[in-house]
């Protein structure tokens, strides 16, 4: 059997072909690092298979099915499949530019001593409100709660180690919104920070197909988490789970 890659990168994906290239050719510009990719695909029917398949020529990439069962379910699938020591969850349509993005993760997170981080977020292309929401108030307002007790991370970039992520049971599948924030909520205790030194871009389909009402949900969900413990188990807001745009729509 080969060597364990140090990183396993967990991708659950859901309807898409039109996105998953770019973040897959992004993962083989990466450098210094050992890792795998395992897209969890919740049943898609629109070519997301053949997409993926076409990189296993350049990349060390597993492909497997689940039930369409939500983020969470797709996530804890995927991480079933890992031999990394880290598990870095990321979203199909994410991008990043940096040839160190892995491998910075993984240094900056052991030099401070954190079981869980995340990286800087931009925004390539959007409206300005929304690219500036994203990029700018969101982004800080993550920071800001980064100091207190209850630290919250999205799901489009989550490192962790393999170990922790197990002994707290993953992400919590009853939870249909804010399984991200929940995870890294429990997972900060044994040290968790914001990676400054490398970014990822976001892309703002999901906003642009929801408008304001995504926002509204954001908000709402913040609201509950304050109000109710932080417990999100019983949270009325869903995800739309494989709602968004394809490329070129």
């Amino acid at each position: 059997m080969s060597k364990a890659p140090e990183v396993s990168v967990v991708i659950p994906a859901y309807k898409e072909a039109t996105y998953i290239d770019r973040l897959l050719e992004a993962l083989t510009k990466q450098k210094d690092v050992n890792f795998e990719v395992i897209v969890s695909d919740a049943e898609s029917a629109d070519g997301t298979k053949e997409v993926v398949d076409s990189f296993r020529d350049k990349l060390d990439v597993k492909f497997f099915e689940a039930p369409p069962n939500g983020p969470a379910y797709g996530r804890n699938q995927g991480a079933k499949q890992a031999r990394g020591g880290w598990l870095l969850f990321l979203d199909a349509d994410d991008d990043f530019d940096d040839s160190g993005f892995i491998a910075t993760l993984v240094k900056k997170s052991r030099q401070n001593n954190w079981q869980t981080a995340t990286a800087k977020i931009k925004v390539k292309e959007g409206a300005f409100f929304n690219r500036f929401g994203m990029a700018h108030l969101n982004y800080n307002y993550l920071k800001l709660l980064s100091h207190t007790k209850h630290p919250v991370a999205p799901g489009y970039c989550i490192l962790t180690k393999r170990a922790l992520f197990e002994s707290l049971d993953g992400f919590n599948e009853k939870i249909h919104f804010g399984e991200d924030y929940d995870y890294v909520t429990r997972a900060s205790k044994e040290g968790f920070g914001f990676i400054e030194e490398t970014y990822y871009y976001v892309d703002l389909r999901r906003t642009e197909t929801e408008g304001f009402k995504l926002t509204l949900k954001g908000i709402g969900n913040e609201i509950y988490r304050h109000t109710h413990g932080y417990n999100l188990e019983k949270n009325p807001i869903k995800y739309e789970f494989g709602k968004h745009k394809s490329r070129g729509d």
